[in-house]
């Protein structure tokens, strides 16, 4: 702390990492950076020499960007990148204008939702969770349905209740403003009441109130299928969802989660539980056996012993992994890819820090594939839900 008292503190840019598409764009951001410097010098006089001479106004970096030494680009993509993570930090949402970009318009491209398996969703009670803001861009998080689709927003429908904090709505059908913005750092409280049937959520330990002043952010809700937690996060934002399981790790649920009657979400659970998330891929419809252009026919793999399927179409054989998955040859021109990939439901099962995040790319975890619109129960699962109010299962996303 300086004497006079100010203390810097900058945004907290450790949990911003930039994808290569990004890296790319911090290059070409270095490379206009260093010709916008060579132009103004060039109009102020300067010329090239191999030793620099303020006082004759000569430099050796007056020339092409790729010509210039490591430590020069090194220092202004150092300068870029800084510039872009902060404003990734901020919130906003930096994609490249490339060929996949633009053939991307759909909302699913853009938003993974994540949601707990739906074995999970209850019928009664009163339960309360936590939604960490770590950036602060296009973030929801609330309650859904367990038929909440992985290719709809959420909220767009009547399948999810949730709050968007970057914008301050609730979404239901559509969105109206409600509560107030979040900054980097906040919390939401996620709360439902299945007694009075309501929804509230509050920040930072407040509660969230409407225009016309009523805490109730959805009321007279109907139980039908049950709740999950649900939450979804745009291009680059960051979030942490802590449900319970350790009720102590809750920030804010001794002060407006207890006193009021609610539950954690994972109170009493023993084992982590299966989350899905929302990923864009092919889908393939079945080959009729009289298809004019394509053969299915089934070899034995000499060495793993798999039954794999051969695919003849116009001369071109594919050759399909026991998942159904296609490798080796190029399979985008092949019949069986019916339109753009779509949205689908894949199972995740993480330990420790239930830590949210997506990127341009939506990187994955782990390599999960599949080529159904939604999966069985993973088999580390727990047995289907207790409606008693003691078992809650811990999520981990």
């Amino acid at each position: 702390m300086q004497s006079s008292g100010y203390k810097p503190a900058p945004l907290d840019l450790n949990h911003v990492k930039l994808t290569p598409n990004q890296n790319t764009l911090v290059e070409r951001l270095a490379e206009n950076g260093h010709n916008v410097w060579a132009r103004d010098r060039v109009r102020q006089g300067w010329t090239y020499s191999i030793m620099q001479d303020i006082m004759n106004k000569r430099n050796p970096r007056l020339v092409p960007y790729n010509l210039l030494d490591e430590k020069t680009k090194k220092t202004n993509r150092d300068t870029v990148c800084a510039a872009v993570r902060t404003l990734i930090g901020y919130g906003y949402n930096i994609e490249p204008p490339d060929q996949e970009s633009s053939k991307s318009d759909s909302r699913g491209d853009k938003i993974r939702v994540f949601r707990a398996e739906k074995s999970y969703a209850v019928t009664q009670g009163k339960w309360y969770f936590e939604f960490e803001a770590v950036t602060v861009g296009e973030m929801r998080v609330g309650w859904a349905r367990p038929s909440v689709r992985a290719d709809t927003e959420l909220g767009g429908d009547d399948l999810a209740y949730v709050f968007n904090g970057f914008k301050a709505q609730r979404w239901h059908v559509g969105s109206e403003p409600f509560g107030r913005q979040w900054q980097s750092g906040d919390v939401v409280g996620c709360m439902i009441d299945l007694i009075e049937m309501n929804i509230m959520f509050t920040l930072n330990g407040e509660m969230l109130i409407s225009d016309s002043g009523s805490e109730m952010a959805f009321k007279d809700i109907e139980i039908g299928e049950g709740f999950i937690p649900v939450c979804s996060l745009g291009l680059s934002q960051v979030g942490r969802i802590n449900l319970g399981q350790n009720v102590s790790s809750l920030q804010y649920f001794t002060i407006c989660g207890l006193q009021e009657g609610f539950e954690p979400f994972a109170i009493n659970m023993k084992r982590d539980i299966t989350m899905w998330f929302s990923k864009s891929l092919p889908q393939y419809m079945a080959v009729p056996t009289d298809h004019p252009h394509i053969e299915v026919t089934f070899l034995l793999e000499p060495k793993s012993f798999f039954l794999v399927i051969c695919l003849l179409c116009h001369n071109y054989m594919f050759i399909m992994s026991p998942l159904g998955v296609p490798c080796g040859r190029d399979s985008r021109n092949c019949p069986l890819s019916q339109g753009d990939p779509q949205n689908i439901w894949i199972p995740e099962l993480q330990h420790g820090p239930a830590v949210l995040q997506t990127q341009h790319a939506h990187r994955v975890p782990r390599d999960l594939q599949s080529s159904s619109r939604d999966h069985a129960s993973h088999p580390h699962d727990d047995h289907p839900r207790r409606r008693s109010p003691g078992g809650r299962p811990r999520l981990r996303l």
